[in-house]
């Protein structure tokens, strides 16, 4: 039972760095807030062993860099997590993302990016996308921003275990993203994305995700956030992953 709980634990920690069941990366959430130009950047790793009569490794990664220019602005991330007891890997995953924004005036931005993940959860050996298209700030100020994007991308997926398909597809991705200031402690953060094929609308892909973040005096906040991902065809490619999957995650958050 102790075991149990241990590996429980450690997955538990992993979830806060990466969702167990990533399709759809929320680039909208990671967008810096700096105003100023120049490099900003991030690295984060750690690793954790445990041995008793089982042994439990943990390890996880993540860069971040940020370049903003006066017309231009570079992101590169990138993150891998793993969980593994014995020889049973409770959580593989990683994925790196390349975006460049050309600001055309101070509404719309021309964006371009490309992106590599996998996800042994999920089944998914390979997923590359590589696409391009506007971004539409429709409301800019200091308690609501609201903005939109479309963009074309191509996809390619290798998915399964012991006979893996291949799948080449054109997608659009629609999406459309909130930032609401409820009060002076309390901040609403929406992204939802709309992913059809392009030659059959039916097989969509879609994916809310919702935080709610309250300040709880100078040093505490408390954030509730709700992940949800609908996507039917990796459900008929990949037996057993459902076509819906969710996540609820709750944190308590200590400022010094």
């Amino acid at each position: 039972m102790r075991n149990v709980l241990s590996t429980l634990l450690l997955v538990v920690i992993s979830c806060y760095t990466q969702s167990l069941d990533a399709q759809i990366v929320n680039i909208e959430d990671k967008r810096t807030l700096e105003d100023t130009t120049g490099w900003f950047w991030r690295i984060d790793f750690g690793g954790n062993l445990t041995e008793n009569t089982r042994s439990v490794v943990t390890l996880s990664g993540a860069l971040r860099l940020d370049v903003k220019q006066q017309k231009g602005e570079w992101l590169l991330l990138s993150n891998y997590n793993l969980v593994r007891a014995d020889q049973d890997q409770v959580l593989n995953d990683g994925f790196g993302h390349f975006r460049y924004g050309r600001r055309l005036n101070s509404s719309w931005t021309w964006e371009s990016f490309t992106q590599l993940q996998y996800n042994r959860r999920l089944l998914i050996d390979l997923r590359a996308l590589a696409g391009t298209g506007p971004r539409f700030i429709l409301r800019d100020k200091d308690h609501f921003d609201l903005a939109t994007g479309l963009l074309y991308m191509y996809e390619y997926n290798e998915i399964g275990e012991e006979m893996p398909i291949t799948r080449r597809d054109h997608r659009l991705s629609l999406y459309l993203t909130l930032h609401l200031k409820l009060s002076e402690n309390a901040r609403l953060a929406s992204t939802s994305y709309y992913q059809p094929l392009i030659d059959r609308f039916g097989e969509s892909r879609l994916s809310s995700i919702n935080s709610l973040t309250v300040a709880l005096g100078k040093h505490f906040s408390f954030s509730t956030n709700l992940a949800i991902t609908y996507d039917g065809l990796l459900a008929q490619l990949a037996e057993g992953v459902p076509a819906t999957s969710y996540q609820w995650r709750n944190m308590l958050r200590i400022n010094f």
